[in-house]
């Protein structure tokens, strides 16, 4: 039995014909089933295909991010690969030089952030933890609460954030006054010193 071209085995079956017993064979010895695995040196232009994906130390594999469009590396595109010896899974490209970490690490200009909101405590009621930057730690406190930190919130359904202050002392804070429902978004922001606000953090009663 033997693999045979289309156009021989389109001949057996011609208007009238009947193919023999081992043209039939053969015909079906010339497909493979669809439950037959394709060994890989079978398919076409794969070294090809595997050549464009080995990436050597040092360059990466970008993957664009709207609205980015240049046949490069830009601020905001995803990378793969090795940087200072670090394998970098899936990394955003903030600037600068490619060859140090540096370059793939957000710097952190956040005011701080939000961990956790107890909406029963035993002696503040709805009592928030929050964590701040080191910087702000730097700064004057007084009544708990560090100089020029806020926290704002915005209910479900307005369109802005409402600034609110403190009642407690640092790390935790009550809000029971504010009586904010479930869904309201909570954040800290900085007013002197231009750290970005924190993370929002979605109240859930």
């Amino acid at each position: 039995m033997a693999i045979q071209s289309l156009k021989t085995i389109r001949s057996w079956f011609r208007t009238g014909l009947k193919p023999t017993q081992l043209q039939f064979w053969d015909t079906w010895d010339s497909f493979r089933h669809k439950s037959e695995k394709i060994p890989a040196k079978d398919i076409e232009g794969i070294d090809t295909l595997f050549g464009d994906k080995i990436i050597p130390s040092g360059q990466f594999l970008i993957f664009k991010v709207d609205p980015n469009t240049a046949d490069e590396l830009e601020i905001g595109d995803s990378v793969i690969g090795y940087c200072e010896n670090n394998f970098l899974c899936e990394a955003t490209y903030y600037g600068g030089d490619t060859s140090l970490m540096s370059s793939f690490s957000k710097a952190n200009n956040s005011v701080g952030r939000i961990i956790s909101f107890n909406p029963n405590d035993q002696y503040y009621g709805e009592l928030i933890t929050y964590e701040l930057n080191d910087e702000v730690l730097l700064r004057s406190l007084s009544c708990g609460v560090y100089n020029g930190i806020y926290i704002v919130y915005k209910r479900p359904g307005e369109s802005d954030f409402s600034r609110g202050w403190f009642n407690g002392t640092y790390p935790k804070t009550s809000i029971t006054w504010l009586d904010l429902p479930s869904g309201t978004i909570i954040k800290l922001i900085d007013t002197i010193g231009g750290l970005d606000d924190s993370e929002e953090f979605i109240i859930s009663k």
